[in-house]
C-alpha cells in the first residue's frame, strides 16, 4: 500500500498495527514521546496472547511465567488453581520496548514528539507536535482511552466508563498470581508477581472513592503479609476503560480516513480489565483492513473476532461483582464451587487461562451444573467426616 499512516501512541495496539503494516510495505510512522514507558497495571498476558504471537514466549526479554494462582473470596475462603497454561506477566515498560522495537525493524519510524492535535486537510492529516508539523495520508489513535484527541474522532467515554486503578510496586517475591474479591464491589485486588518484585494495586469502578480504594488495598496487602509502602512511595494510579453494554452499542471504532485501536477504542475486558492482547489484536486487525484496501471492515472484524464477547461481558459484570447466588456473593460462590468441584475448577482455570469465552460460559456451566453439585455434595460429606480433599486439582 502506497499510504502514509501516521499512528499516534506506541504502546501494544500502536506498535503492532505498525509492525504489520510496515511488514506489507505501507510506510508508517509512530509518534511516541514517551516510548517504552512505564504503564501502570498487571502486566499478564493470557495463553490466547501467548498462542497468536509466539514470540512474547521466546523473546529474550525479560518477563515471569505463572503456574499458580489464587482467588480469595469476599469472605476469605481461597481458591488455589494450577494454571495447565501458564500467564506471562511482563513489565509494561519491557513489553512496550519489546514492541516497538520489532515494529521497527519491520521498517516503522518512530519519531519522539508528543502530538497535540490534527486536523483533516481535503484527502490527507496534518499533525502538531511540540518540535514539529507532520502530514499522513491515514490517521490512527493508539494513545489510550484518556487521550484528548479522542473527542476529535468519536464521542468521549463517560465517567461510568472506566475503572479506576491505584497501586504499586512491592519490592518480594512470590511465584502465585493472587485476586481478592469485596462483597458488593465491582472490581479486585490483584498481585501479579514479576521478575524481581511484585505489582499489587486494586481497580474499581469510578464510583469508588481514591480513599476507599486505598484502604482496601492495605488491607489486602497486609492480608499477604507484606509491608506497607510509607505516604512517600510512588503510587500509580489510571483510569481503565470498562465500557458499558450501552457504550458497546454505540461504539464507534472508524471514519473516513482514521481508526481507533487499543485502549483508545475502548478495547478492554469490562469483567478483569484485561486489555494488552486486545489491544495487540485490533492493531493487527487493523493493518490487515488497510493492507487490504477495505479499511471500512475493520470494525466488522473487531465484532466478529472479540468485540461481540466483550460486550457481552459489560452486560455480565455487575452480575459478576455485586450480585448473589444461593444467597451469597456470586465471588464467593466461585470460589466455593472451585474449591469443592473438580469439574468447576477446570472452568475456572479456562477463564484464568483465557480460552474460556463469556459467548460459551452459560452453555458450559449448563452441561457441567449436574456433575457440580454432584462433586460437591461429594466434598461436603468428605469434609463433615472430617477427611482431607485437594483444592488445587489440575
Amino acid at each position: 500500500m502506497s499510504q502514509h499512516v501516521a499512528i499516534i501512541g506506541g504502546g501494544p495496539a500502536g506498535a503492532t498495527a505498525a509492525e504489520h503494516l510496515a511488514h506489507a510495505g505501507a510506510r508508517v510512522t509512530i509518534y511516541e514521546d514517551r516510548p517504552g514507558w512505564e504503564k501502570p497495571c498487571g502486566g499478564g498476558l493470557p495463553f490466547r496472547a501467548v498462542q497468536r504471537y509466539p514470540f512474547l514466549t521466546e523473546a529474550p526479554a525479560e518477563h515471569k511465567a505463572v503456574h499458580r494462582a489464587e482467588l480469595v473470596a469476599p469472605n476469605a475462603d481461597i481458591l488455589h488453581i494450577e494454571l495447565n497454561r501458564p500467564l506471562l506477566i511482563y513489565s509494561r515498560s519491557v513489553l512496550n520496548q519489546l514492541l516497538l522495537h520489532r515494529a521497527q525493524q519491520a521498517g516503522a519510524q518512530l519519531i519522539k514528539d508528543h502530538i497535540g492535535g490534527f486536523s483533516r486537510q481535503g484527502a490527507r492529516w496534518k499533525l502538531q507536535g511540540r518540535l514539529a508539523e507532520y502530514h499522513a495520508d491515514y490517521l490512527v489513535l493508539a494513545a489510550g482511552a484518556r487521550s484528548l484527541l479522542r473527542a476529535q474522532l468519536a464521542t468521549p467515554f463517560a465517567y461510568r466508563d472506566f475503572m479506576l486503578t491505584l497501586g504499586y510496586y512491592v519490592p518480594a517475591c512470590d511465584d502465585v498470581l493472587r485476586i481478592q474479591f469485596f462483597e458488593g464491589f465491582e472490581g479486585y485486588a490483584w498481585s501479579f508477581p514479576r521478575i524481581d518484585h511484585l505489582d499489587v494495586g486494586i481497580c474499581g469502578k469510578t464510583c469508588d472513592s481514591m480513599a476507599g480504594l486505598r484502604l482496601r488495598l492495605r488491607r489486602f496487602v497486609r492480608s499477604l503479609g507484606y509491608s506497607l509502602p510509607c505516604e512517600a512511595a510512588p503510587v500509580f494510579s489510571h483510569l481503565l476503560p470498562a465500557l458499558t453494554a450501552e457504550s458497546w452499542n454505540n461504539l464507534r471504532l472508524a471514519g473516513p480516513g482514521w481508526a481507533l485501536i487499543g485502549d483508545a477504542a475502548g478495547l478492554v475486558d469490562p469483567v478483569t480489565g484485561e486489555g494488552i492482547y486486545f489491544a495487540m489484536r485490533s492493531g493487527e486487525l487493523l493493518a490487515q483492513a488497510l493492507v487490504s484496501n477495505a479499511p471500512e471492515t475493520y470494525p466488522e472484524r473487531v465484532w466478529r473476532e472479540f468485540g461481540c464477547r466483550l460486550a457481552l461481558g459489560a452486560r455480565l459484570t455487575r452480575l459478576f461483582y455485586c450480585e448473589d447466588f444461593l444467597g451469597q456473593p456470586s465471588t464467593t460462590r466461585l470460589v466455593q464451587f472451585g474449591t469443592g468441584s473438580r469439574t468447576f475448577l477446570r472452568l475456572v482455570g479456562d477463564l484464568l487461562e483465557g480460552s474460556q469465552s463469556y459467548a460459551g460460559l452459560a452453555g458450559r456451566l449448563y452441561r457441567i451444573l449436574g456433575r457440580t453439585f454432584i462433586e460437591l455434595a461429594a466434598h461436603a460429606a468428605m469434609r463433615r467426616a472430617g477427611l482431607r480433599s485437594t483444592t488445587a486439582w489440575p
